[in-house]
């Protein structure tokens, strides 16, 4: 994870559960330039499997066996393929900067916790550690309980409306913002069907809420996920780790 961190990309590689692994980066951090590697490696072995696999079929007879491995083979080949086809489309498209890049000078302090999006105990392991994160800068208790209060909601909104591997919450504080992100990996389902000027979705009970709290929030589709993001604006008179600094 880089220092001015900006964007969700997801890796080529899923972690040992099988989940989907998101990286919060401004794209030439070390993990990124590490993921850069990988892809190309991944690529590299694709193309000689395709070439293998075309020898295989215009030169000889292949057994059912060789089939059958050549087949096992060159499906994950395409699986990781298409994995990296995704992430960098998604960056590629990324034209809109996220809410937190204008503040991107003076970004203090970011933190970030993937989750498992088939739990439900994720929305309280999520509450719980976005309590923590704002606890240790110092945020005032009432915007803690409003930021907390979103999570939960927006996680909820995310564990109900998509059959996401992975959940990817983030938080970001500059000199007078905390922003929060919930972002889904849009797999194997659908994404809530969200209106950012109207707060409108399927049981929109979390984004009522949002927009009841939040100063500002909107959302942003990252590959074929989405990202809901909420800003707080500090308090003059709070002594968080941007004003003690």
């Amino acid at each position: 994870m880089s220092a001015g961190a900006g964007r969700v990309r997801i890796l080529p590689r899923a972690d040992r559960q099988g989940r989907t692994a998101l990286l919060l980066t401004d794209g030439d951090g070390p993990v990124s330039r590490l993921a850069d590697r990988m892809e190309v490696a991944q690529l590299g072995l694709g193309e000689r499997l395709l070439a293998k696999a075309r020898a295989t079929l215009e030169e000889q007879r292949p057994t059912v066996r060789e089939l059958r491995l050549l087949t096992g083979q060159l499906t994950d080949a395409l699986a990781d393929t298409l994995l990296i086809a995704e992430s960098r489309g998604a960056r590629l498209r990324d034209t809109e900067p996220e809410p937190v890049d204008a503040h991107l000078a003076e970004l203090r302090a970011y933190a970030m916790l993937a989750l498992p999006g088939e739990d439900l105990a994720s929305a309280r392991t999520a509450r719980h550690y976005v309590r923590d994160t704002c606890r240790s800068w110092c945020l005032p208790t009432d915007m803690t309980d409003d930021l907390v209060s979103v999570t939960g909601e927006l996680v909820a909104n995310a564990l109900e409306h998509t059959d996401s591997s992975t959940i990817a919450i983030t938080c970001c504080l500059t000199g007078d913002t905390a922003t929060l992100g919930v972002t889904d990996d849009g797999r194997g389902g659908g994404t809530p069907v969200i209106s950012a000027s109207t707060g409108a979705c399927e049981g929109g009970r979390g984004l009522l809420i949002t927009d009841a709290l939040a100063t500002r929030w909107g959302t942003r589709r990252t590959g074929g996920g989405l990202t809901v993001w909420a800003e707080f604006t500090i308090g003059a008179g709070a002594d968080t780790p941007a004003r003690l600094g």
